[in-house]
């Protein structure tokens, strides 16, 4: 990202953590892909328990070559539910420090809602959003044709870029899609008060990462 355009994120950034932190989230700031793996290498021992949901931004981070290499990690989906630590990242995270979360097959959603001791939810700071209004059309407009392309998934957002419903559904909060078998938008999830304080640590990395 550009040095001017990040600095004049840095306001809603601070918001942003300011908000995760008072719904029971740890949260911190990064300024770039280095600094987000020291972090996470620091937070996740060598030999712990580890399992991850599919994502494009540990891949990019080189988190995923860490915990393969240097931790316990667990490939199959039900070994998460008894993992020290679960990585993730997210679709959105709103200035009121709540986490929209959708899912294909809810193997990821369902591991952040319960289960791991730590789950760790890495982000760039290309997913930071206003509200959840901003965060449904981003899913819709951004997140989930990228993903599906990547796939290889025949979806029509995967052809046209956008989804084939409405981008915001006033009597759906966003949840009508197509009827494809390759849908990946099935489970919506959005975190916001922990009742398990800590749990949850997010940490927004000050460069555009994933979808």
């Amino acid at each position: 990202m550009d040095a001017n355009k990040k600095k004049a994120m840095q306001g809603r950034v601070k918001k942003t953590l300011d908000a995760l932190e008072r719904n029971g989230m740890n949260a911190v700031y990064v300024n770039d892909k280095e600094e987000a793996l020291t972090l996470v290498k620091s937070l996740v021992p060598e030999g712990a328990y580890t399992a991850t949901g599919g994502s494009v931004t540990l891949n990019e981070l080189g988190i995923m070559d860490y915990l393969r290499s240097e931790t316990g990690w667990h490939k199959e989906y039900r070994d998460a539910y008894n993992a020290s630590f679960y990585l993730v990242s997210a679709n959105a995270v709103t200035e009121h420090g709540e986490l929209y979360e959708v899912d294909g097959t809810s193997n990821r959603v369902s591991a952040m809602l319960y289960g791991p001791e730590k789950v760790i939810v890495v982000a760039g700071i290309n997913k930071l959003v206003p509200d959840l209004r901003s965060a449904v059309v981003r899913v819709k407009t951004e997140a989930a044709p990228a993903n599906c392309v990547r796939l290889s998934y025949d979806t029509p957002c995967a052809k046209t870029g956008e989804c084939a419903s409405p981008c915001f559904d006033e009597n759906h909060l966003g949840a009508v899609g197509c009827q494809t078998d390759g849908r990946i938008c099935c489970g919506y999830v959005v975190f916001a008060k922990q009742k398990q304080k800590g749990r949850i640590t997010v940490i927004i990395v000050g460069e555009e990462l994933g979808y």
